[in-house]
C-alpha cells in the first residue's frame, strides 16, 4: 500500500470517513504443542482407554456415530491415526452458514415489502464517493459498473490499484446498497443497481476537499442518478458547496451521512457536518435496531431522514478481513440505506426527478420522536414505497396534430371524485372533477402525475403516473419538457402564434411592443391588414400596423406623448399587464401581494389584477419587477392564461 504522509495533506482541508468496527468472531487456533480440538472416528465403537492414553482431554462423545471430540497435540494425533481401530482423525475445521444473512436494517426500512416485489434497483446508476470498492468480492460480483480514483490529486502515486478499496469503508457501504441477493453473505437494498466506485479516500480513510470535488465532477460527467457520500468534514468549503449544488441541479440525488460527532455542544443548534449540511444534500442520522438514536449520530435541523446505522453487517475487502464481512456502526452505514431505497424509487418511478424522489422519501418516512420533522430523525425512518402503481386505474389519452392532448379521466374521477394534476414538477390542474382533462404539448414525451384529492386533501404519496408520447406538432425550438411548452403550443393550436418563416417560435427571444400587439390582436380576431395608423412611427410598412391600429381603436393600447408607439421597443412586465388586463377585461385592483408594486408604478392596478386572477405571478423573492423586459415564452404564458382559464 502507498504510505501517504500526513504532511502532504496539511495544505488542504482534511476530511475522514468515521465509522466503528465490531469484529466478527475469528477462528481460534491454539498452539499445536498445547493441543487442538479434533474429531476422531472409530470403525465400530469409541475406545475410551485409547483416548485417555493419547489425548489431552475428551471433550465430547457423540451418540449416533462411533466418534468423539478431543484435544490432541500433533504427536498424539499421529499416534491415534496409527491405531487399526481408528477410521479417521482430523482437526476441527471452521464452518459458517451457507445461508444469506438478512441485516436487521434491511427489514426496518421495509425492503421485504416491495411494491412491486420485483424491484431491485435495476439500471439505476449510483456513485459511491468513498475509499473505493473491492471489485473481487463475491457478494459484489457484477455490481461494480466502473469507477475512478482521485487520490493522484494529492499524491501522484496515490492510485496504485485504481479504485480498489484498501481501507474497507467503501466496500462496506457498497454492500449495504447492492450486495447480491444470493445464497451467502448478505443482501443489499438495491441488489441490481449499478455501482460506480469513486475513490477519494486513501488507505487511512483520509482525503481532501480537492479529491471530493473532483469525484463529484466525475459523477456528474457519468450522469449518476444518485450519489452516496458517507464521508464528512467539519468545515464549510464554498467550492464543495458549489459543486454539490450544481450536481443537484443537474438532476442527481445526493445522500450523505450527517456525521458521528454526537449531539450539538451547548450553544450550538446543530452538529451535522458537511456536505450533509448543505441544502442540496439529504442528511441522514443513525438509529439502532430499537429505533433509538445512535448516541454518536450528529443532530440538527438539517437532518432529513434517519436509517439503521448501529452494528450493520455488510461486505468488507477480502484483503483486509478474510471473512469478507464486517459489522460497522455510524451514519456512514445509515446513508446507504437511504441511497438503496432511492434507487428502488427511481426504478419504480423512472420519470421522477431527484426533487420528486426526495419529496416522496420524506412523505413515506415513518415519523419518529416529536411529531413532524425534528433534529434527531428528520422526517423519520426511511421506508420503501408501498403504494400500488396507478391503483389499477388507466387514463387513456388522444392527441391531434396541433398539440392538443385529451385525457380520459373518467376512471379516476369515478374512483376519487376529485384530483390534482402535475406535469413533471409543475402543478397544472387543481381540484379537477371532470371525465376529461386537456393539456397542450409539442413533440416529445411528457410525464403526468394524477393525485387523488380525498376530503379536500391531496394524496401526495399515492398517485397515478402516465407517460404521454406526442407526435405532433414538431417545432424545432420547442421541447415538451420545458415549462412554457404548454402555453406556446396552446397559442399555436389556436392559430394565435404561427411562428417565424424558419418554423421556429423563438421562446427565449425578447418580445417587442409590435410583436405583442400582433399576438393580442390575433387572439381577439382583429383585422391585421397593414395600414397607416394614428402613430407617426407605425406606417403601412410596419408588419404589425394593422393590429396596432385595431388595439388603439379598441382602447387597449395608447402611445407616447410624442405621438409614437415604438413598435420595436421591448415589452416590459408592466406594459404586458396593462395590455392583457385591458384586452381581456381583467378587473384592476388597488392592492396586491407583490412587494415592489406600489401606487407609484405605472399600471399598478392592472398588475395587481392579473396577479389576483392567476394570470401572472411574481418571483420567489416576492417581487414582480415591473420594469423588466419579457421574452416570448413569458408573454405567451400570460397571454394563454388570460385567454383560457383552464390552463391558469
Amino acid at each position: 500500500m502507498i504510505d501517504i504522509g500526513i504532511s502532504k495533506y496539511l495544505p488542504a482541508l482534511l476530511f475522514a470517513a468515521f465509522f466503528f468496527f465490531i469484529a466478527t468472531p475469528a477462528v481460534f487456533e491454539a498452539n499445536t504443542i498445547d493441543g487442538r480440538q479434533a474429531v476422531i472416528m472409530f470403525d465400530e465403537k469409541v475406545d475410551n482407554e485409547l483416548l485417555e492414553q493419547y489425548s489431552e482431554s475428551i471433550e465430547y462423545i457423540f451418540q449416533e456415530i462411533p466418534a468423539a471430540s478431543i484435544i490432541v497435540t500433533d504427536v498424539q494425533k499421529k499416534a491415534l491415526g496409527m491405531s487399526p481401530d481408528v477410521a479417521s482423525i482430523t482437526y476441527d475445521m471452521p464452518v459458517k452458514s451457507s445461508a444469506q444473512s438478512v441485516p436487521y436494517g434491511y427489514k426496518m426500512v421495509g425492503a421485504q415489502n416491495l411494491v412491486p416485489a420485483t424491484l431491485t434497483g435495476a439500471d439505476v446508476k449510483i456513485g459511491v464517493l468513498d475509499s473505493g470498492v473491492d471489485t473481487s468480492h463475491p457478494d459484489l460480483q457484477n455490481r461494480i459498473a466502473g469507477g475512478v480514483c482521485m487520490m493522484t490529486i494529492v499524491d501522484k502515486n496515490g492510485c496504485p490499484e485504481s479504485y480498489k478499496d484498501d481501507y474497507g469503508h467503501g466496500t462496506h457501504v457498497a454492500g449495504i446498497i447492492a450486495a447480491n441477493n444470493n445464497t451467502f453473505g448478505t443482501v443489499g437494498v438495491a441488489p441490481s443497481s449499478k455501482l460506480y466506485a469513486i475513490k477519494v479516500l486513501d488507505e487511512y480513510g483520509l482525503g481532501t476537499t480537492s479529491t471530493m470535488i473532483a469525484g463529484v465532477e466525475w459523477a456528474m460527467k457519468q450522469k449518476m442518478d444518485i450519489l452516496n457520500v458517507s464521508i464528512t468534514t467539519p468545515v464549510n468549503e464554498i467550492a464543495l458547496q458549489e459543486v454539490m449544488q450544481k450536481a443537484y441541479k443537474s438532476g442527481m440525488l445526493i445522500v450523505a451521512a450527517a456525521g458521528n460527532t454526537g449531539a450539538p455542544v451547548s450553544g450550538s443548534a446543530s452538529s451535522v457536518e458537511y456536505p450533509a449540511k448543505f441544502e442540496s444534500v439529504i442528511a441522514v442520522s443513525s438509529i439502532d435496531q430499537y429505533k433509538k438514536i445512535d448516541p454518536l449520530s450528529s443532530l440538527g435541523k438539517e437532518v432529513e431522514l434517519t436509517a439503521p446505522g448501529v452494528k450493520i453487517y455488510s461486505t468488507y475487502p477480502l484483503s483486509i478481513h478474510a471473512s469478507g464481512y464486517q459489522y460497522s456502526s455510524g451514519t456512514s452505514m445509515a446513508a446507504p440505506y437511504v441511497t438503496g431505497l432511492a434507487a428502488l424509487y427511481k426504478e419504480k418511478y423512472p420519470e421522477m426527478t431527484n426533487i420528486q424522489i426526495r419529496s416522496l422519501l420524506q412523505k413515506n418516512a415513518v415519523d419518529l420522536g416529536a411529531a413532524g420533522r425534528d433534529a434527531y430523525f428528520g422526517f423519520g425512518l426511511v421506508q420503501v414505497d408501498e403504494n400500488p402503481i396507478n391503483h389499477g386505474i388507466t387514463i387513456p389519452y388522444t392527441t391531434d396534430t396541433k398539440g392538443k392532448v385529451i385525457f380520459d379521466t373518467s376512471d379516476l374521477s369515478a374512483r376519487f371524485g376529485t384530483f390534482n394534476v402535475y406535469r413533471g414538477e409543475t402543478f397544472v390542474g387543481k381540484n379537477e372533477t371532470e371525465d376529461e382533462w386537456i393539456d397542450y404539448a409539442s413533440q416529445g414525451t411528457v410525464t403526468y402525475y394524477f393525485h387523488p384529492v380525498v376530503n379536500g386533501v391531496e394524496d401526495e404519496v399515492s398517485f397515478i403516473t402516465l407517460k404521454a408520447t406526442i407526435e405532433e406538432p414538431k417545432i424545432s425550438d420547442l421541447r415538451a419538457t420545458k415549462w412554457y411548452d404548454r402555453y406556446m403550443v396552446y397559442l399555436y393550436h389556436e392559430g394565435i402564434m404561427t411562428g417565424f418563416s424558419d418554423g421556429t417560435v423563438r421562446p427565449e427571444a425578447g418580445i417587442t411592443r409590435g410583436e405583442a400587439s400582433v399576438l393580442i390582436g390575433q387572439s381577439l380576431g382583429l383585422d391585421g391588414t397593414v395600414r397607416n395608423t394614428a402613430f407617426k412611427d407605425v406606417t403601412a410598412n410596419v408588419s404589425s400596423s394593422g393590429y396596432v391600429q385595431g388595439l388603439l381603436d379598441a382602447g387597449i393600447v395608447s402611445g407616447f406623448s410624442d405621438g409614437t408607439f415604438r413598435p420595436g421597443t421591448p415589452v416590459t412586465r408592466s406594459e404586458m399587464a396593462i395590455l392583457i388586463a385591458r384586452a381581456y377585461k381583467i378587473a384592476p385592483s388597488e392592492s396586491g401581494t407583490v412587494v415592489d408594486v406600489t401606487a407609484k408604478v405605472t399600471g399598478y392596478q392592472y398588475i395587481n389584477g392579473i396577479v389576483a386572477a392567476n394570470i401572472a405571478g411574481g418571483y420567489a423573492d416576492g417581487t414582480f419587477r415591473p420594469s423588466a423586459h419579457m421574452n416570448r415564452a413569458e408573454f405567451s404564458a400570460f397571454l394563454a392564461r388570460a385567454i383560457n382559464e383552464e390552463i391558469r
